[in-house]
C-alpha cells in the first residue's frame, strides 16, 4: 500500500454513497487526490474547470446505466483513463467495458491492490502515450524524424549527426548490434542529401555467396555462369546517382573487398563476365555488426577499405543502452500492431513491464516489435501479465538478461570494468524498487545510500519510481 503523498489526481464517478466513500477513502490512502461526483455531466465539468489525470466510473449509474457512461466520457476527448466498475463478476461486462475504452474493470467491493494496480498500469500507459506523442513532436520539429521514436540523448546525438552528414556526399559508416535500425539511419541520411530525388538502394552482403554477390553488386554479362541468361544491372549501376547502402559489410570476402575498394577510388566497374568498364556516380553508406578493428587486425577486413569507408563513423546504441525509448517503441509497436491487425492493444501490466526493462534485447528493436505484434494477435484488449512473457524474459532479470555481463572486446579493461558496474547497479536498483515498490525512503535504506544519491542514479539508469508503484 503506498504510504507517502502521490501527485496524480483521480475523479471517482459513483452515485452509490456507501460504495463511493468506501471506494474515496481508499484512493485517500493510496496517496491520491480525490474529488467524488454522482452523474457524468458533473464529472465532464470538474475535468473542463480543474482536470484530472484518470477517471474511476461505476456501470450502476441510475443516470448512465452500463456502458454509456463510458461512451459519454470517451466522447467528451479528453484521452484520460477509466477504470470501471461494477457489482459483481461478468465476463460478458468486462470484455464489453474493455470494447468501449476502459483502461480496467474491477468488482465491487474493490480490493484495494487491485485498485491500486489498475491505476498504476493506467496512469503508466497515460504517461507514456503522453511521452510518446511528445518524443513524436520533438523528432519531427527538432529532427525531422518522425518515423524514428526516441527520448534518448544518445540517439539523438544521432540525429544530429545524421543532420551534419547527410547534406555533404561523404562516406558514411554506421555501427551497431543487429536490429538498432542501421537501415532507418540509411535512409534517413538519403533522404536528406542532394541525391534524394534519386534511388535509395540496399543490400545485406552477408546474405550471398561471394559469387553472387559480385553479379549482385556489379551485374553480370549474358552466359557469364550458369543461368545468366540476359545482361543484368548490378546495385551500383541501380544507385546510379543516388545511395547505395551496403549492410553487414564486414561479412564480405577479401575478394569482394578488393573489388569494393576499386569502385569506390574510382566509380567504375565490370560486369561479371563483361570487359566494358561501367561509370557510376554513388554515394556509399555502410553498415556493420563486425568490429571492423578487430577484423583488420586479423585479416578478415582491408585496412585501405576500412579507412576508405570509415570518412564518417555513426555508432548506434542498443536497446538495453537506450532503457527510456521502450515504453515508447512498445506503445508505438502494439498501437500500430493493433491497427494492422484490427484489434485492440494488449494492457500491459507493472510486473510485465519490469520484466521488459530489465530485458537485455539481444535483437533489439527488432525483437520489441516482433515480439509486440505477438502480444496483439495473442492478447488483444486483455492484459499483459509477467506469465505472458517469453520464459527467457521472466528468467532474465539477473544481471546481463541471461545470467552475464555484456563484455566488449574493443574497450580496455577498464571502459569494460565501468560498463559492468553500471550494469550491476541498474539492475541491483531495478530489484530494489520492485521490492519496495517504488518507496524512495526504504530503497535508499535498503541500498545503504542516501535518497539525493538514489536520486542522482535512477535519473543516471532512465528509472521512475512511478513505474514500481504496483
Amino acid at each position: 500500500m503506498q504510504d507517502e503523498p502521490r501527485g496524480e489526481r483521480i475523479l471517482l464517478l459513483d452515485d452509490a454513497d456507501l460504495a463511493a466513500q468506501r471506494v474515496r477513502r481508499l484512493l485517500v490512502r493510496l496517496g491520491f487526490q480525490v474529488q467524488v461526483t454522482a452523474t457524468v455531466r458533473e464529472a465532464l465539468a470538474l475535468i473542463d474547470e480543474v482536470g484530472t489525470d484518470a477517471i474511476v466510473a461505476s456501470l450502476e449509474l441510475r443516470s448512465d446505466p452500463g456502458v454509456s457512461a463510458l461512451d459519454r466520457l470517451r466522447a467528451h476527448g479528453s484521452g484520460l483513463p477509466v477504470i470501471a466498475l461494477t457489482e459483481g463478476p461478468s465476463v460478458h461486462g468486462a470484455v464489453e467495458a474493455l470494447h468501449h475504452d476502459a483502461a480496467d474493470y474491477l468488482e465491487k467491493p474493490v480490493q484495494p491492490d487491485r485498485l491500486e494496480r489498475a491505476l498504476d498500469a493506467a496512469l503508466a500507459r497515460a504517461r507514456t502515450e503522453r511521452d510518446l506523442e511528445a518524443a513524436r513532436r520533438q523528432v519531427a520539429d527538432r529532427y525531422g524524424f518522425s518515423h524514428m521514436l526516441t527520448r534518448s540523448p544518445r540517439m539523438l546525438a544521432v540525429f544530429d549527426q545524421v543532420r551534419a552528414v547527410a547534406p555533404t556526399g561523404a562516406s558514411v559508416l554506421i555501427r551497431g548490434e543487429t536490429g538498432t535500425g542501421k537501415e532507418l539511419i540509411s535512409q534517413a541520411i538519403h533522404s536528406r542529401s542532394q541525391r534524394k530525388e534519386r534511388a535509395f538502394v540496399s543490400i545485406n552482403c552477408g546474405a550471398f555467396t561471394e559469387t553472387l554477390l559480385e553479379s549482385e553488386l556489379f551485374g553480370h554479362e549474358r552466359g557469364s555462369f550458369t543461368g545468366a541468361v540476359g545482361r543484368r544491372q548490378g546495385v551500383f549501376e541501380m544507385a546510379d546517382g543516388g545511395t547505395l547502402f551496403l549492410d553487414e559489410l564486414g561479412e564480405t570476402s577479401l575478394n569482394v573487398q578488393v573489388n569494393l575498394l576499386r569502385v569506390l577510388e574510382e566509380m567504375s566497374f565490370r560486369r561479371v563476365g563483361g570487359t566494358d568498364s561501367v561509370h557510376v556516380d554513388v554515394r556509399i553508406v555502410a553498415a556493420t555488426n563486425v568490429a571492423l578493428e578487430r577484423a583488420v587486425s586479423d585479416g578478415a577486413f582491408r585496412q585501405d577499405l576500412y579507412y576508405r569507408l570509415d570518412v564518417f563513423p555513426i555508432l548506434l546504441p542498443p536497446l538495453r543502452e537506450r532503457p527510456e525509448d521502450i515504453p515508447l517503441l512498445m506503445r508505438h509497436f502494439l498501437d500500430d500492431a493493433g491497427r494492422e491487425y484490427d484489434k485492440d492493444p494488449p494492457i500491459v501490466t507493472q510486473d510485465a513491464m519490469a520484466c521488459i526493462l530489465a530485458h537485455r534485447w539481444p535483437g533489439n528493436v527488432r525483437q520489441l516489435r516482433a515480439l509486440c505484434e505477438r502480444w496483439v494477435i495473442t492478447h488483444a484488449g486483455r492484459r499483459l501479465e509477467q506469465d505472458h512473457l517469453p520464459p527467457h524474459m521472466t528468467g532474465a532479470s539477473t544481471v546481463g538478461g541471461h545470467g552475464a555481463l555484456s563484455i566488449d572486446e574493443r574497450l580496455t579493461m577498464g571502459e569494460n570494468t565501468s560498463r559492468a558496474t553500471r550494469e550491476i547497479e541498474r539492475a541491483y536498483l531495478h530489484r530494489l524498487l520492485g521490492r519496495h515498490r517504488g518507496h524512495m525512503e526504504n530503497t535508499a535504506g535498503a541500498a545503504g545510500i542516501t535518497r539525493r544519491t538514489l536520486y542522482t542514479k535512477m535519473k543516471q539508469y532512465a528509472l521512475r519510481a512511478e513505474d514500481y508503484r504496483s
